[in-house]
């Protein structure tokens, strides 16, 4: 009974206009991305004055003098900025980045390098912890750099598909009168919800798993593939020394979890709303509400903020001011735990008028 169930869902959630509409807004989109991008190595290549060559990127290599003298300089810079914090107090919250954060994975980063005696080899580091951007070798964008940037892009685009979808599970139901049609059928109100929750996170999952193909054969089919030592920073502590394809397998994972989390969001106010256009509304303004909190020392306690995991894996070049790995992990429990207990109640406990 309950597969029926879900695939029923999984069918009144195919709009066959509303996918293909948004499936040519998509292709459009990431066609003109991958252009953008893959004009940069047309332009290298192009390139025809010997006196001003394109930049590179090759990574930076250090002596065990450099180390030391980097591990004296960032242990003073440390010491400057706690001053700086005991005598700002609560305002130090306010920045959009914390200095000190990066400071501190910056002399872990070193004791890293020097506790295992990496030196002499060219290693990827980039200002700011932020591991990944577009990478480049001899100037050129490589296959992998283009795959975390295009899994950024996919997902943001993936991510609006999704709460479109959500927003529109119940609320649909309740504004077309057919929610009491439903219990005609022996179903319980929570088998219902829970069929009609993965019926949307399974749709924006297949989305997400065809964009990551399409961006994988484009990137591997056009794009450079050369592979650099590239040090990888979990949580701003635990390093370690991967292929620079590596980066791939985390973006995958965390820009997947972030947009899987908004999307779950949308459902949510759809939901207790009762409303599509609320639904998708309210999540994007959740977004810039966040941005605002930052400058107010409180974003890291809202739930934009602490479902951007990115910050914590080198995908993001900054981290909110006084957050960390497990506060955000806290904070993000909290209020999915929290939005999955209201949905709940709001479909079981609620009358269906």
């Amino acid at each position: 009974m309950f597969n029926n169930l879900f695939l029923g869902e999984m069918k009144k959630s195919f709009g066959k206009v509303f996918h293909l509409v948004f499936g040519l807004i998509f292709i459009l989109i990431f066609a003109l991305m991958t252009f953008s991008i893959h004009e940069i190595n047309v332009q290298i290549d192009l390139w025809d004055d010997p006196s001003d060559p394109p930049p590179t990127e090759e990574g930076d290599t250090y002596t065990e003098e450099d180390v030391d003298l980097m591990i004296l300089i960032t242990e003073a810079q440390i010491e400057t900025l706690e001053k700086q914090k005991n005598l700002t107090g609560f305002s130090w919250y306010q920045s959009n980045y914390d200095q000190i954060y990066l400071a501190k994975a910056s002399l872990r980063y070193y004791n890293y390098i020097k506790d295992n005696e990496l030196y002499g080899i060219p290693l990827d580091y980039h200002e700011g912890m932020d591991f990944s951007g577009i990478f480049m070798s001899g100037g050129k964008v490589t296959a992998d750099g283009y795959i975390v940037q295009m899994l950024a892009i996919i997902s943001s685009i993936l991510m609006i598909y999704g709460i479109v979808i959500a927003s529109g599970s119940f609320s649909k139901e309740y504004r077309e009168g057919t929610i009491k049609i439903l219990f005609l059928r022996p179903i319980t109100r929570t088998k219902l919800l829970i069929s009609k929750a993965l019926s949307v996170l399974t749709l924006s999952s297949i989305a997400y798993v065809i964009g990551f193909i399409l961006t994988v054969i484009f990137g591997y089919s056009l794009f450079p593939t050369e592979y650099k030592d590239l040090i990888f920073s979990f949580g701003g502590g635990a390093f370690s020394l991967l292929r620079s394809d590596f980066q791939i397998f985390i973006a995958f994972f965390v820009y997947y979890l972030e947009m899987m989390s908004m999307v779950f969001i949308g459902f949510f106010m759809g939901t207790i709303l009762r409303n599509r256009i609320w639904g998708i509304v309210i999540p994007m303004l959740l977004l810039g509400i966040g941005q605002f909190l930052t400058f107010t020392g409180l974003g890291r306690f809202f739930i934009t903020d602490a479902l951007n995991f990115s910050q914590y894996v080198g995908l993001h070049p900054v981290v909110t001011a006084g957050s960390n790995i497990f506060l955000s992990l806290g904070v993000y429990l909290f209020y999915m735990v929290g939005m999955a207990v209201l949905t709940y109640l709001s479909v079981n406990k609620r009358d269906l008028a």
